[in-house]
């Protein structure tokens, strides 16, 4: 079982980098198995990010995102239907993340399938403001971010463990 847990955003974009700094963090702090890669402050999308998905099981996308509906801070799972809310899953100049999926399963044979890619978007406020720093909305909220994440992560892990133990 290999599992890789991505980072998406961009680091001088104030709140887009949420997503980013939570993986730090994790990284940094938290102790996760062998199994398990961090890819933090990726600047892909469409088929470059399809692409980072072979070899591994399952994905995690930790990815900001802005529907206006939840407060800032909270941290959702997206089903496919939903990937046009995180911001960096859909890219509007290229090909949209779900059709770049769609295209790379055409090609490679090596990549997870639909169920065992997961999306966390975490809502934000401000995509257009240019900053190394976090918002204080994100910012007050970030220790509970990264639990939320953490959690996620953890429960991820140990369903694909009990998955394995099943077939054994």
């Amino acid at each position: 079982m290999k599992i890789a847990i991505i980072g998406l955003g961009n680091p001088i974009v104030g709140d887009d980098a949420v997503g980013i700094r939570v993986l730090d963090y994790i990284k940094e702090n938290k102790i996760l198995p062998y199994f398990v890669d961090i890819m933090v402050d990726v600047s892909l999308s469409g088929i470059g990010l399809v692409e980072l998905f072979r070899g591994y099981d399952k994905v995690i996308i930790i990815d900001s995102m802005q529907s206006n509906q939840f407060e800032p801070g909270t941290v959702l799972r997206l089903n496919p239907d939903q990937f046009v809310s995180a911001l960096h899953v859909s890219d509007y100049h290229n090909m949209d993340f779900f059709t770049a999926y769609e295209f790379g399963k055409e090609i490679y044979d090596d990549l997870p399938s639909n169920e065992q890619i997961v999306i966390l978007g975490i809502e934000i406020n401000y995509i257009t403001v240019f900053s190394e720093q976090l918002s204080p909305e994100i910012k007050s909220k970030f220790n509970e971010i990264v639990n939320d994440v953490y959690q996620f992560i953890e429960n991820e892990i140990n369903q694909e463990k009990e998955i394995i133990r099943n077939v054994l």
